[in-house]
Order: C-alpha cells, then structure tokens, then sequence
C-alpha cells in the first residue's frame, strides 16, 4: 500500500470510483472532473497502479472570528468494497491532514455521508440550517412584483458578489468567495436545471435568490437579501412559480425568523445539523481569537489522532491577539478536540459544553477565561462541497 498524490494519468480511476461511491447525476460528474478536480489537490491509496481509496481536498477561505483563514474542503472520500475495512481510510485522512498543515490550513471542513464516522478523526458539528418545508406559500403568497427584478448570470457576478458579503458580515465561518467560486456555484445550478433572480435598486443588488425546481419541489440553494423589501420580493418571486411547484424546501441561516411572520408556523421547521469543522493545528488555529480582557488560561487538548494537538496549552493576551504556546503546566480545563473545535467556531459555549459534559474544568477561576475567549457566533455556510 502506498499514498500520495494523485498523477496525472489517475483521473478516470478516481472518477469511476466515485461513480461508484456517490448518487450523483452524471451531468455533475463530469462537470465536476473537468472543473473542480486537480490532481494536486487529490490524495489516494495505491496498490501499484491501481487506486484503492482516494479524497480530495478542496481549497477555500472562510471568514473565521473576523480573521481570513485557509482551509480545505475534504470531499470525496471513497474506498472500492474489496478494500473497505482495511483502514485505508483512516490512513489516508491522517495523511490529509499532514498535507493541510503543510500548506498553512489550520482548520478543515467537511459534509459528512455520516456524522459519527468523521467524528472518530476529529471533526464534530460546527454548522446548522433552520429549514423550512411546506406548500409553495410558506414563504408568502403570490402577487405582483414591482421592483426591478434581472436574472442570476455570470455576468451579475460583482453584483450578487457585493450583496453575500454584506449579508454574510452577519455570521461566521462563511466561505469568503471569490471569482471562481461563483463561477462554479453557478455551473453546478445550471446543471441541477435551476435559475436565480436578483432585486435590483440603484444599480445595487439588494437581494438575489437562487433555486432549483424538481418534480414540483422548489428547493431554494441561496435566498441572500440586504434590505427586508427585497426579501419579501424574493419571496414573493418564489411564490409566483406556482402553475410548477407544489411544495418548498428553504435552508435558512440558524438564527432566521422569517417563521414569526407566518400564519401558522407548527410543524413548517426543523434544526438540520450541517458542515462538521476540524482543528489541524491548535497553537496556530486558535491565535483568530480575540479577548475582552485578560486572560490566562492553560487547557489539555486529547486530540489521539494528531500527535501535535496532545498536550497542555497556555492561553493569555499577546501583541494583536491571543498567544497560544505548548507548556508543561496543570491544565485548568481539560478538552477532547472535537469539543475544542466547537468553542473556536463558537458553535457552542463553554457553559454549555460544561453541561453537556464536553469538557471538565479543574479550576473554577477558569470559567471566566473560558467565557471571555470563547464567545458564540452564528455560523452560516451554503456551500456542500
């Protein structure tokens, strides 16, 4: 058995064993291998010439704690069944990740096929949708539009470009898009056959809305507004498709409440549990977070996947941020790394990882500190790959 990185001839083996692997239309597949695959990003196991198992790792940056970070998009992780349960997969994700930290990518994110399976090696839940589901009203009902409405091409890039980033100012964790990543997220909706509409004022986007309808289900990818008048049109825009759709399927931001305004919300929403997070190097991914005081603080990361993260580190003010640093003392907390990752992306708190028993505190005094460097956000990511 060997690992590494994919050659140039090995394309149309780990293209037939995602195939395989993956319930994808194959308009997506090969889409996505001649646009989205590189080989320099693809790891695989080998027996000779032949793959095994194989991922990807799909470069982004995403806006973490206010600070621009670098990160890979583990996708496409994938065994042929004759070599499952050979630990192929466990060696190529340890792999990854000495590839990651090679290139600078402090944290990892992923979509999980199952969520148990990646928290194993170290990832665990840092992002949830609020979806609504219902008839094609539930977001408003049909009528007249008035606003000036133009549709969704590459070519209103820079204008849907200015209107996300507005909105996503808002929240954490999102990914910071550039050309490319526009480009391709609306490759993929055109082969899904979907379309997108934006609300036009001023020569500005103030909201654009992108969505895919099938089997007369709207399934609404993005519904981004900077103006409450332009959601309400966005909505309405949706509401207007209804000689083809019957039912609406909407993955909203985790903290929307566009369901306060509906006639009778019981039962039209419910919590979806969706990209996990990963910790790649403690010392370095922690220095995004900033403090409202100060603070000293030494917390025991278990992390038995990743050698570099076992141990006690010190946490206290430094020049423009926090200083992170490895030492021999007494922890006052004590951390598995998934529940670490979950307090850097302030997914959840340290009071509730307390209750919740994801972490023990040795010290009391350290609660303080905990609090003060761990504070909630709002996590909000659209993008599944």
């Amino acid at each position: 058995m060997e690992i590494r990185f994919a050659g140039p001839d090995d394309m149309t083996q780990i293209k037939s064993l995602w195939e395989y692997c993956f319930d994808d239309p194959p308009e997506f597949v090969s889409w996505f291998f001649s646009r989205r695959y590189r080989s320099e990003n693809t790891l695989a196991v080998y027996e000779g010439k032949n793959v095994r198992c194989a991922l990807q790792l799909l470069p982004y940056q995403i806006m973490l704690r206010g600070q621009p970070v670098k990160t890979s998009y583990l996708v496409g992780l994938s065994t042929w069944p004759q070599y499952r349960g050979r630990g192929d997969a466990r060696a190529l994700i340890r792999y990854a990740f000495e590839v990651m930290r090679m290139r600078h990518e402090w944290v990892s994110i992923l979509l999980p096929f199952r969520y148990d399976f990646y928290r194993k090696y170290g990832w665990e839940i840092c992002y949830h949708h609020l979806v609504y589901t219902g008839d094609r009203e539930i977001l408003g009902p049909a009528g007249k539009i008035l606003d000036d409405i133009i549709p969704a091409t590459k070519g209103q890039i820079n204008l849907m470009s200015k209107c996300y980033q507005k909105f996503m100012e808002a929240y954490n964790g999102y990914v910071i898009r550039n050309e490319d990543d526009w480009e391709r997220l609306l490759d993929d909706l055109h082969i899904a056959g979907g379309t997108g509409y934006i609300v036009i004022k001023d020569s500005e986007a103030t909201g654009y809305v992108l969505f895919e309808i099938s089997n007369r289900q709207c399934k609404v990818r993005e519904l981004i507004y900077i103006t409450p008048e332009a959601k309400n049109t966005l909505m309405r825009l949706i509401a207007n498709h209804y000689s083809q759709v019957d039912t609406i399927v909407w993955n909203a931001p985790p903290d929307d409440i566009t369901y306060m305004d509906m006639p009778n919300p019981r039962g039209v929403m419910y919590r979806q549990p969706y990209v996990m997070g990963r910790i790649v190097d403690v010392e370095k991914a922690l220095k995004v977070l900033r403090t409202s005081g100060e603070v000293d603080l030494k917390i025991q990361v278990i992390d038995p996947v990743l050698r570099w993260n076992e141990g006690v580190f010190r946490l206290r003010n430094g020049d423009g941020g926090l200083e992170v640093v490895s030492c021999n003392a007494l922890p006052q907390v004590v951390m598995p790394i998934t529940t670490l990752a979950q307090l850097l992306w302030g997914y959840i708190t340290p009071i509730q990882a307390q209750k919740q028993g994801r972490l023990e505190v040795l010290d009391n005094s350290a609660i303080d500190s905990l609090k003060s460097i761990f504070t909630s956000t709002v996590n909000y990511i659209i993008e599944d790959y």
